[in-house]
């Protein structure tokens, strides 16, 4: 995953202890970090822009064989400026953020290492003091799920949300505790949600989470189960559940008043959400079925998927459309008043943000799209995933491709 998270400008007032380097807990690299395969055999699973500083925006981007790469969003090269090996390179990385708190700004790396905490600063001053290359950079922090009951081996984190009224951050992971808080200060595990007990919700693999800022500690998760369940972040309690399933009618066809959008999937079709971002009160969703092969370029003769809007405050279904491929990403153009979907047929789908209408599609260089981010100004987005390469797109159209 893959879900995309804006960066959250609230400060935190308390100092946080790691960056006193008391806890500091080390990553341990193994034999296999020097060395990393091509680019043309890894996946790009996470990507985000950085926070403009003296007019210069940054892409970063997160790869399967445990890679960080950066560049130059508007720079000539389509190398990375630096490359950083963040786990060992049989260890994926899927998901990246920037978030800032106590007036840091800290770069947010999750995947099978867990969660990497890393001042953006040091990136910087990497890139100051070098041109390009492959160089090492220690996390400040570092945050592990519990060893999985079953093989006793640490679960991955697939994505990651941070609240700053709460100063904490959530890590969702295909493990049966479902979603992590943990406490920034204390950088200690405050509890989980979402899995297997009596705070079971979604309770399967969870792909996104999301805090939503100023809003009583709301948080929400999104898995293979099908559903968007709204949290209390603070009490770890369920709030509500929205089930894609309860939007279909009995012909397994999905409610909207879009009659040229209705579509159906086969009876006994396992609905998943992949991924979820917003524009203001309202939330959209992508994801797919089981009885399409989410493997395929192309879907069989069943549906495989869908995009949906609910109405945040009301929690109320708006519009959706099903559609013939699996989405495995979403992300909100605000250039474009749009949300853009990407997934398994290679392209990006376009969506009016009002009316939730399809406007139009672009090619893309990746057969599967796994990640997309935005940025408002200079007014670009990109999308990332099989090849090791990204599209950077300028409006719909394709200008540049960056290579990991």
């Amino acid at each position: 995953m893959i879900g995309l998270s804006p960066l959250y400008t609230d400060a935190v007032a308390a100092k946080r202890k790691f960056f006193q380097g008391s806890t500091i807990k080390k990553y341990s690299y193994g034999s296999g970090c020097k060395k990393s395969r091509p680019s043309t055999f890894c996946t790009v699973f996470g990507s985000a822009f950085s926070p403009a500083l003296s007019g210069r925006t940054y892409l970063v981007a997160c790869t399967s064989n445990g890679l960080i790469c950066v560049w130059d969003s508007v720079g000539a090269s389509t190398e990375p400026i630096i490359r950083v090996q963040a786990a060992t390179a049989d260890e994926v990385l899927y998901d990246v953020q920037f978030i800032q708190s106590n007036g840091e700004t800290l770069l947010v790396v999750s995947g099978d290492p867990g969660i990497l905490l890393y001042k953006w600063s040091a990136f910087l001053n990497a890139m100051d003091n070098l041109s390009n290359g492959n160089i090492m950079l220690e996390p400040i922090a570092q945050f592990n799920p519990h060893p999985s009951p079953s093989d006793g081996e640490t679960i991955e984190i697939n994505c990651t949300s941070y609240s700053a009224v709460d100063n904490a951050l959530y890590g969702v992971a295909g493990d049966s505790f479902g979603c992590y808080q943990w406490d920034l200060e204390s950088e200690k595990l405050v509890g989980t949600f979402g899995g297997a007990g009596k705070n079971r919700s979604n309770g399967d693999y969870l792909h996104d989470v999301m805090a939503i800022p100023n809003n009583n500690h709301l948080v929400l998760t999104a898995g293979e189960d099908g559903a968007i369940t709204f949290w209390d972040g603070k009490e770890r309690k369920i709030i509500e559940t929205m089930n894609i399933q309860n939007t279909m009618n009995k012909n397994k066809q999905l409610v909207t008043w879009q009659t040229q959008n209705k579509g159906q999937w086969s009876n006994g079709s396992n609905l998943w959400v992949s991924s979820m971002d917003r524009k203001g009160d309202w939330l959209a969703a992508v994801g797919g079925s089981e009885s399409g092969n989410n493997m395929s370029l192309r879907s069989g003769p069943n549906t495989a998927g869908f995009m949906a809007t609910w109405h945040l405050p009301t929690r109320t279904f708006n519009s959706g459309c099903v559609t013939r491929e699996s989405y495995n990403a979403i992300a909100y153009n605000q250039n474009l008043d749009s949300f853009v979907s990407g997934g398994n047929d290679g392209r990006l789908t376009f969506w009016d943000s009002a009316t939730g209408e399809c406007t139009g599609r672009s090619g893309c260089t990746s057969s599967m799209i796994y990640t997309l981010c935005c940025n408002a100004a200079p007014s670009m987005m990109v999308a990332g995933g099989t090849g090791g390469s990204l599209d950077c797109f300028i409006d719909r159209v394709k200008a540049s491709n960056f290579t990991t």
